[in-house]
């Protein structure tokens, strides 16, 4: 009899809402992954949807314990769950039901309030697998955690590579473009390139990142356009144009910032980034030119190098496009993820 498989993700209605408004858009990792498992998605618009019991706890408990009882009591044999946050408290629930199995995505492990209901005995012990992005969450599960060795994946994030392209009339590129909003340390980046004789444009948005916007109650460089609101054609446009695509971070142990990393890197533009404890293991040498992070010097340094030296920049670029085609598109992620699902 074969499994009857789950994914668990964020809020699908309002993502794929958005994107149906689009001319053209990037294929969706919990899209492609439901279609590889063959399996039932529910997400935070699910709830909404509920019962009486599934809006209360909604209200009251948060969307994340929400969810994990919506997939509780839908039923399932495997549980794909898209992040800890709702992996947690389906991992408690699944207690009731012995011989289901699951795994997830974790982020960051190391959160403090997570910490606590980490550490419950034998809380994954119907957990076949973890996946996570950087060498720091996998070692704090295997040597903190004390989970075992086989059940925890480091695997690398993903980009539809078959979007986000290089542009089809190449070119040394127009300015400095900064995306995201996930910890940007966007007041080191307007220190760094205030008056640098370049254009900079800044879109300090996400669909899933609910951090506050750092470029707020800033005082704005008259080189710096502030964008909201772009479209998924429109980033990638801004992406192909740019001479160069900065992503400054502050230094956290998750992998902030691999997306817009990695959306540059695709369309194999030269990338500066903050070496981030978290994103580190997102790079691949010579795929992008890293600094300190909060260092303005160093930042202002290496963008200058590199619209100086535009052979050194192609170079940079081709090697990032190199390096997602290696082992960061999204089939390939989809690939890792299905071949970690089997019972």
């Amino acid at each position: 009899m074969e499994n009857s498989y789950v994914l668990v993700t964020a809020d699908v209605d309002a993502v794929l809402g958005r994107l149906r408004g689009e001319s053209a858009s990037p294929r969706q990792d919990f899209v492609e992954l439901a279609r590889a498992l063959d399996a039932e998605m529910l997400s935070f618009s699910d709830t909404a949807r509920g019962s009486l019991l599934t809006r209360f706890l909604a209200r009251t408990l948060g969307p994340a314990i929400s969810l994990a009882w919506l997939a509780f009591w839908k039923g399932g044999d495997f549980y794909f769950v898209s992040a800890e946050n709702a992996a947690i408290p389906l991992a408690l629930l699944l207690k009731f039901r012995p011989h289901a199995r699951m795994a997830f995505i974790a982020h960051r492990l190391t959160a403090p309030k997570k910490r606590w209901l980490l550490r419950w005995p034998r809380l994954f012990s119907q957990t076949c697998r973890i996946f996570c992005y950087s060498r720091q969450q996998e070692s704090f599960a295997v040597k903190t955690l004390k989970l075992p060795a086989d059940k925890v994946l480091r695997i690398a994030f993903q980009v539809d590579e078959a979007f986000f392209t290089p542009s089809t009339h190449p070119q040394p590129g127009n300015g400095v473009v900064s995306v995201g909003r996930e910890l940007r340390d966007y007041p080191t980046l307007f220190q760094a390139l205030d008056n640098i004789g370049i254009s900079v444009t800044v879109v300090a948005s996400s669909p899933w990142s609910l951090r506050k916007d750092s470029t707020a109650a800033q005082v704005i460089p008259s080189n710096v356009t502030l964008r909201k609101g772009v479209s998924s054609a429109a980033l990638r446009e801004l992406y192909q144009q740019a001479a160069v695509v900065v992503v400054p971070l502050m230094n956290v142990d998750w992998p902030a910032g691999v997306t817009s990393l990695l959306e540059a890197q695709a369309c194999g533009r030269p990338v500066v980034i903050s070496a981030s404890g978290g994103i580190l293991d997102s790079l691949d040498f010579g795929a992008a030119v890293t600094v300190p992070c909060g260092d303005a010097v160093a930042l202002r340094e290496a963008v200058q190098r590199l619209l100086r030296n535009p052979e050194e920049a192609a170079t940079c670029g081709c090697a990032g496009r190199e390096s997602v085609l290696r082992q960061r598109t999204l089939d390939q992620f989809v690939a890792r993820i299905a071949e970690g699902c089997k019972p």
